[in-house]
């Protein structure tokens, strides 16, 4: 049987994608890409509740990836409109970030790696920003269908519970075994007609 996957990945996709673009709200994704978990799993639960049968791990991971995408997509368009319209943090506030996060790490190179950055932010035009922010959106695209696929996975070990379930139980002799000759004379032979234009027509019984 077929499993119908499109409409949980889409509400699972949207709601990743959406609650990963709000501000503040998006703060979740520091724990463990939260959302992105919440999404698959809701996918995978989407799925279990339409699917006759049990629900195998490996559909679960699908639908959660088809979500991740989802939400990728509609993540890079949102801040793709932020960058071109210079909604959101100016270089200023995404330079202070860079530095932070290079005094965080306590690591030599990654200070150094994180100058440049800032430094190669600084120096860009727009169109050199666009692309800067497409680069970092398909890394981010990628990491998005990881986390989400691990959400799909994770929507079908909580919420699959008729794989421990028994098979149903048929009585015995069911289906029933019929002879290959079943049902007898069929299809029926009927006689065969005789007789001209206004005679009598031969093989049926006249009333």
């Amino acid at each position: 049987m077929e499993v119908d996957w499109k409409q949980p990945a889409l509400v699972g996709g949207v709601i990743a994608g959406l609650l990963s673009s709000i501000p503040l709200v998006n703060i979740a994704n520091c724990c463990f890409c939260a959302w992105l978990l919440v999404g698959g799993a809701v996918a995978a639960k989407m799925l279990i509740n339409r699917t006759p049968r049990p629900v195998r791990s490996g559909e679960g991971a699908r639908v959660g990836a088809v979500a991740g995408l989802i939400a990728a997509g509609i993540y890079s368009l949102i801040s793709l409109a932020m960058v071109v319209f210079g909604i959101g943090q100016d270089m200023q506030q995404q330079q202070e970030s860079l530095r932070e996060i290079a005094e965080r790490s306590g690591d030599p190179k990654v200070q150094e790696m994180m100058q440049r950055i800032g430094e190669m932010l600084a120096n860009q035009n727009p169109a050199q920003r666009i692309v800067f922010a497409l680069v970092i959106l398909i890394m981010v695209s990628a990491l998005y269908v990881g986390f989400s696929t691990l959400g799909g996975l994770l929507g079908v070990a909580l919420f699959e519970k008729r794989r421990d379930q028994p098979p149903p139980q048929y009585p015995p002799g069911y289906p029933p075994q019929y002879p290959p000759n079943y049902p007898p004379n069929y299809p029926p032979q009927y006689p065969p007609q005789s007789g001209g234009s206004g005679g009598d027509q031969g093989g049926w019984p006249q009333g």
